[in-house]
């Protein structure tokens, strides 16, 4: 089984620490379970992409703090074969994220609300995918973009083959910790 990244791992303590949160606080809050956390921690496990964004939801910062401080080119895999890449991090106000995803053919990806005000914006490179706020889902085709409010629970599923696209996520002014 993969290790996580030991930049993933340092970076995970180091917020968690920052807060001043425990073990236990940081995973009751996250609605993860303590052990998840702790393998994490000892980089040990492989954590799924949904659990390292629950924990950067929790701890208030944006995903790719936990990448090596927003390393352009880091990438996050899951056995499955779906990923996510992070390609570039504005510095500006309001932050920008950009990121490569991709998912195996049927592959669900299900992500809690982001803090208030985020937003997504996905265009779709290769394959057919089902994606947006859970009341809202559009279905993107090679070209095609979708937009939304992501401070909901949301959702990415790819219908038919694997499935490439571009998600950009827009985070307000005062939503995310420098």
């Amino acid at each position: 089984m993969p290790s996580p990244s030991p930049v993933i791992v340092a970076n995970v303590r180091r917020l968690r620490e920052a807060r001043g949160y425990s073990l236990s606080a940081l995973a009751e809050r996250a609605a993860i379970s303590k052990s998840t956390l702790s393998q994490l921690e000892a980089g040990k496990g492989n954590p799924t992409i949904e659990t390292l964004w629950t924990l950067a939801n929790t701890l208030g910062v944006a995903f790719s703090e936990l990448l090596a401080e927003g390393e352009e080119g880091m990438t996050v895999s899951e056995p499955g074969g779906g990923g996510v890449q992070l390609m570039v991090r504005g510095q500006q106000s309001p932050r920008v994220e950009v990121y490569l995803m991709h998912l195996a053919p049927g592959e669900i990806k299900t992500s809690r609300a982001h803090p208030r005000g985020v937003r997504e914006h996905v265009m779709v490179v290769e394959g057919t995918l089902r994606v947006g706020a859970l009341h809202a889902l559009a279905v993107c085709r090679p070209g095609e973009e979708h937009a939304f409010a992501a401070d909901v629970e949301h959702r990415y599923e790819a219908l038919l083959d694997t499935t490439r696209l571009v998600v950009s996520i827009v985070y307000p002014h005062d939503e995310v910790a420098q």
